[in-house]
């Protein structure tokens, strides 16, 4: 019983630890839906399967967001339109190259991969993005999912 207890001890200062970054995730999502319409994101991130995927990487590095606060963040540009690989692109370079993991990279690692870092957050960011794009499944909530029926 002890040990469930030290669990369950540890699991709510984790969640007291990475709060902040959550709600920091809900305000910059919050931002991005006043400032940012539907109607552009859709045309910016939701059509095409390369170039939606490249503007998301390159639009989430100056955002400085950590890896639990861009979930909310990257869940608001899905609603608002943008594509699997759109988002999936967005979440992965905001949070590896971002001011905060680079000041980090610098203060721990040398110079070099400090560079490095970013660098090879952003290329991950587009392959993942593009592999999502052209090869994962594209099941969104709005499209009904027909069944084919079989009979006779």
């Amino acid at each position: 019983m002890a040990v469930i207890y030290e669990i369950l001890k540890e699991s709510w200062h984790i969640y007291l630890d990475v709060a902040i970054y959550m709600l920091f995730g809900f305000f910059v999502a919050g931002i991005l839906y006043v400032f940012f319409k539907a109607d552009k994101i859709k045309q910016y991130l939701g059509t095409g399967k390369i170039k939606p995927v490249i503007l998301a990487a390159l639009f989430g590095i100056p955002i400085p967001l950590c890896s639990c606060g861009v979930v909310p963040v990257a869940t608001g540009l899905k609603k608002q339109g943008a594509n699997d690989g759109a988002a999936l692109s967005f979440m992965i370079a905001t949070p590896e190259s971002g001011v905060d993991s680079i000041a980090i990279s610098w203060a721990m690692l040398d110079p070099i991969m400090t560079v490095i870092r970013p660098v090879a957050g952003f290329i991950t960011a587009i392959s993942t993005g593009i592999a999502q794009n052209f090869f994962g499944n594209d099941v969104r909530p709005d499209k009904p999912r027909i069944k084919k029926e079989t009979g006779g």
